[in-house]
């Protein structure tokens, strides 16, 4: 049975540990795959989340795309204004043109999707034809034939011919407008792959095609901030015919974007017939002859047709001529050939017939829409077939023949107009205040001998002189024939205008010494620009020669623009009257230059009686440099040697020539045949004293040529042909010294890029006022010339301060940036603790605490503290306060002090002395330390105080207590007259020494308790006989027994206890085995 509960038990407990086992086993099985599970769980969670996140990031980034492009990149669909009734002048180009119009706007729409697909992937890549015909292929389109446009146009002009007539039923005048949808156009520019081809000029304007010559009308529209260009333009072919006005417009008279034909020749012009008397020209011997027939454009091969030749244009911002407030009115010569007959009523009243001659008048045509298409004016309201506002019968020069380029000008001091044109070789003023009605006024008549050559495309213009507030008017005409450069050129004027419209010449010698405009052979037709918003003459002209205009051999296209310049009026000895007028290139061109390439360090050098290759290879740029020489060993001749051939035998000279004082561009050098006298060198006079100042504007085909900030220009085509130089290269630049050393300085060369879809970037930055960018860029482009406006953000934290650069300006050849810079707002910042302790960490004085926005700066300060030395600051004692609390600790070592002494006692029990003091000393706060010593005859007991502490200022003591040791003394003889030996003891009456047996003995213990006495002695080192040293202890006079004795038989009664509990257990134990 015991057996059995012994194994029970063993069971009992090996079953319950296998239970408990169990049951942890399954706790921790279940509480791992639960965290197993919830893990699980969390990561299956994470990743939906990433996932879902990733996809959320993608979108915005295809939203952000999107939205990016959604400004700049939705397709633009033009607008297509309706027009009045087409005149009939424009049925023969209706069929074909009608068609052209539509593609062309179908064009527009693809080229902007085009640019949509390019933009997401470069959105500063210029879009091209090719791009865009891949874009987009709209296979649904369809082309309203002829006849359809026709009828829209005519249905839609009742309406707008009867609205015209009611704008201007005071004047009791009708007007008509061009249909131009009707007429020959030109597409946009970029809607051709062209401008590359050879011989192409890359920052001149020519068309995409056919022939141009002289510029017209040219104008700034401050409705549109517009500059326009119209010129001398042959819709039809690449040769002089058919003569329309061309048109572009420019944002910086740089880069020219091309138009639709603004002033188609006129068609359709009915029968016409008058009298004239010539007095000059062909028919000057035939008296007064009869025109009559119909009109013939192109020496008869168009009939009934007049073509448009050169004019101006003037801004009607007032309105004076009734015609619309801010009306674009273009005034120009109808030219066109008709039969002549004597004046006689011979053959049945007709006259004699004399043949067929040029007739040429002024018209007005006027725009709406801001220059992009005319209506003929005419009085009889006839615009189809229009009359003129000065016709033939008000030729004041004698030649109907030659009578054409009116010019108007308004003077304001006078308050009137004038038109200026020319016949033959003089010039005719007529005025008006209406700009309609106009009559006679004066002429301007040559003085000089020009041989055959006739004036043509004159102007007046009125001017400032340079540093005063004089004006005067200079008048300005090209010669056809007999100019300086042996061809085509111009010439200019200085004198004043009078009330009566009399223009008078400066002085006698005006007239018989003209100033050259331009040196050059191709500086022809220049006219200035009217309504300049700032204020600003600037002239451009056609860079051709009608000498050798044939030579050029260009195609598609013929002809092109100089650049424009800016002309100033400067006193200056060296002229016929006193007066230089300047010409330079306008600062606009700044645009489409580059940065300069040459280092500062090789741009100032010396040359001796030799040439030096520029390490630089183009060709198109501008290069200028300043040439200066000693006259002890002066150099014939300096300058750049430009355009030069791979093997040095080709290039475009540019030079000054300093024995003859002339300033000089030469092509004898380029390889084209038949250059020879006099068409070697293009020289103008610059008095050079010392030094010169050459600049050179280097195109394809182009020289333009300037000596000391435009005091002399030059301007020259010329033609490096691979027929006549073989196939290599012409882009190498030189500069030259010829017999003599020539100093050269400030040698800059400044790449041009294209005016053709050139790209220009700009970046706009966001930085406080540490430069530190505080939010993002914006970078956006543009075609160069075109304007950017920028915009200051508003930026939480920040309040703006100042912008650094442009806000507003052009787009050009050079990367831009514009700084908005931005002071951070005050935001206060967390508190700076200076805290001052000693080494231990111990406060030694007041914390100050310093507050102030983030981003203040503050300073902490050293203390002096008396009783201690600054040791160490920790933390940075200056910075910036910022969000967080700073703390900056200055740490202190205190300086030492003399404190009390600390004096070791040693005493014994009763605090007498055994044995001498010792006294230590210190500084307050250094450590002491104390020894307890060994007194023969005591034994130590214990310390009273810090027997290691620090010196205070306070004497200290530490007292060591000893315990006397026992003495064996002699023997002690009792009542009874026993006498011990050994160790005093104290035997009471009825007492007995206590059994020297084991201590355990329970019969022995009871003695020692009777009469209520324990033994308490004290064991020492001394020892008796038998082991045992037993000392009993005396009982003091007066000390009560009872309590001993009751401790006595709480003891005895204990140990009764404990010995019966382990029986019992004893017992129990072996009942249980």
């Amino acid at each position: 049975m015991k057996i059995n509960e012994k194994q029970h038990y063993k069971m009992y407990k090996s079953k319950s540990m296998w239970v408990f086992a169990c049951l942890s086993t399954c706790l921790i099985v279940s509480f791992f795959n639960g965290g197993q599970n919830v893990s699980a769980a969390t990561s299956a969670s994470s990743s939906q989340i990433s996932q879902s996140n990733t996809q959320t990031s993608d979108v915005t980034t295809d939203e952000s795309v999107t939205q990016s492009l959604s400004v700049n990149d939705v397709p633009t669909v033009a607008s297509s204004k309706q027009v009045d009734l087409p005149s009939s002048s424009d049925s023969e180009a209706s069929s074909s043109n009608t068609a052209s119009n539509t593609v062309s706007q179908t064009d527009d729409n693809k080229n902007q999707v085009a640019s949509n697909s390019t933009n997401n992937t470069d959105v500063t890549k210029p879009v091209t034809t090719s791009d865009s015909d891949k874009a987009i292929v709209n296979s649904n389109t369809t082309l309203p034939t002829s006849d359809e446009q026709a009828k829209s146009s005519v249905g839609q002009s009742q309406t707008d011919q009867s609205t015209s007539s009611t704008t201007i039923a005071t004047k009791a005048i009708t007007t008509i407008a061009i249909d131009n949808s009707a007429k020959a156009t030109t597409p946009d520019i970029s809607q051709n792959d062209q401008y590359d081809e050879q011989y192409r000029n890359q920052f001149h304007y020519s068309s995409n095609k056919n022939w141009i010559n002289d510029p017209n009308g040219l104008f700034y529209d401050s409705s549109t901030g517009l500059y326009n260009l119209y010129y001398q333009y042959n819709p039809k072919g690449n040769q002089w015919g058919n003569m329309s006005w061309g048109h572009a417009v420019s944002k910086d008279l740089i880069n020219w974007k091309q138009e639709d034909v603004a002033i188609p020749w006129l068609e359709n012009q009915g029968w016409e017939d008058f009298k004239y008397t010539n007095t000059t020209g062909k028919l000057k011997d035939y008296g007064t002859v009869r025109y009559i027939g119909d009109p013939t454009g192109d020496w008869g091969t168009t009939p009934h047709s007049k073509a448009i030749f050169s004019g101006s244009i003037v801004v009607d911002a007032n309105n004076v001529s009734g015609l619309g407030k801010g009306a674009i009115l273009a005034f120009y010569t109808a030219d066109y050939e008709i039969a002549v007959r004597k004046n006689d009523d011979a053959e049945g009243g007709l006259g004699t017939w004399i043949g067929v001659n040029e007739i040429q008048e002024q018209h007005l045509a006027y725009s709406l829409d801001g220059g992009k298409t005319f209506i003929q004016y005419s009085k009889d309201g006839n615009a189809a077939n229009p009359q003129a506002i000065i016709p033939t019968s008000m030729n004041q020069g004698g030649d109907a023949a030659n009578f054409r380029d009116p010019s108007v000008v308004y003077d304001a001091v006078n308050k009137q107009y004038y038109l200026t044109v020319v016949s033959g070789q003089q010039a005719l003023i007529y005025k008006s205040s209406n700009l309609l009605d106009w009559t006679y006024a004066s002429k301007i008549e040559r003085e000089n001998d020009v041989g055959n050559g006739v004036w043509e495309c004159p102007s007046l213009i009125p001017i400032k002189v340079a540093g005063t507030n004089d004006t005067k008017w200079v008048f300005c005409v090209s010669v056809q024939q007999g100019a300086h450069a042996t061809g085509s050129g111009m010439q200019y004027y200085v004198g004043n205008m009078t009330a009566d419209g009399t223009w008078m010449p400066e002085s006698s010698k005006t007239l018989q010494d003209p100033m050259t405009m331009d040196s050059g052979e191709d500086f022809y037709a220049g006219i200035p620009f009217s309504n300049m918003p700032d204020g600003r003459t600037v002239m451009l002209a056609w860079q051709s020669n009608w000498s050798y205009t044939g030579e050029a051999k260009t195609t598609p296209w013929y002809g092109n623009m100089t650049l424009p310049r800016e002309l100033n009026l400067e006193k200056s000895p060296d002229t016929t009257d006193g007066y230089l007028l300047a010409n330079t290139v306008v600062k606009e061109i700044a645009n489409n230059e580059e940065a300069n390439v040459i280092d500062q360090k090789d741009s100032n050098f010396s040359i001796s009686s030799n040439d030096q290759k520029v390490q630089y290879d183009g060709k198109q740029y501008k290069i200028s440099a300043t040439f200066s020489w000693d006259e002890s060993n002066k150099p014939s001749s300096v300058g750049f040697k430009l355009r030069v051939s791979d093997d040095k035998k080709y290039d475009m000279l540019v030079g000054y020539d300093l024995t003859t004082g002339l300033l000089f561009v030469q092509r004898l050098s380029t390889g084209e045949p038949n250059m020879g006298a006099p068409r070697d060198k293009m020289n103008a006079t610059v008095n050079a004293d010392g030094s010169i100042t050459i600049t050179v504007y280097v195109d394809e085909t182009s020289i333009e040529a300037f000596a000391n900030n435009g005091e002399k220009s030059i301007t020259q085509n010329f033609f490096m042909r691979p027929e006549n130089i073989g196939d290599q290269a012409t882009n190498g630049v030189y500069v030259y010294s010829d017999n003599g050393t020539t100093n050269i300085s400030n040698l800059t060369i400044n790449p041009i890029a294209s005016i053709w879809n050139s790209v220009g970037k700009l970046t706009e930055k966001f930085v406080d006022e540490s430069g530190n960018s505080i939010a993002a860029d914006v970078v956006s482009s543009g075609n160069i010339g075109d304007p950017y406006s920028t915009t200051q953000k508003d930026i939480a934290g920040y309040t703006f301060k100042e912008v650094q650069g442009s806000p507003t300006g052009s787009f050009t050849a050079q990367d831009q940036t514009v700084t908005y810079v931005y002071t951070k707002n005050p935001v206060a910042g967390g508190n700076v603790t200076a805290k001052y302790v000693d080494e231990s960490g111990n406060s030694i004085a007041a914390d100050v605490v310093s507050s102030g926005n983030i981003g203040d700066p503050y300073s902490t300060t050293q203390k002096d503290i008396a009783g201690y030395t600054f040791k160490e600051v920790q933390g940075n004692s200056t910075g910036s306060f910022t969000a967080q609390d700073q703390t900056v600790t200055y740490v202190y070592t205190k300086n030492p002090v003399a404190g009390g002494n600390v004096t070791a006692k040693y005493v014994d029990e009763s605090g007498n002395s055994i044995a001498a003091d010792v006294v230590s000393s210190g500084n307050i706060g250094d450590p002491y330390s104390t020894t307890q010593k060994d007194i023969a005859g005591y034994t130590f007991k214990e310390v009273q105080g810090n027997s290691t502490g620090s010196f205070t200022a306070q004497d200290q003591t530490v007292t060591y207590v000893y315990t006397k040791n026992p003495v064996t003394g002699g023997n002690v003889t009792g009542d009874t007259g026993s006498t011990q030996s050994g160790n005093p003891s104290v035997t009471g009456k009825g007492q007995e020494n206590p059994s020297s047996d084991q201590p355990d003995n329970l019969s022995q213990l009871n003695n020692s308790t009777k009469n209520g006495i324990v033994n308490t002695s004290t064991s020492t080192e001394s020892q008796s006989n038998n082991g045992f040293n037993n000392t009993s202890r005396l009982p003091k006079t007066g000390e009560d027994n009872n309590e001993n004795q009751t401790i006595s038989f709480a003891g005895i009664l204990l140990v009764m206890v404990g010995n019966l509990l382990g029986l019992i257990g004893f017992k129990k134990h072996r009942s249980f085995l």
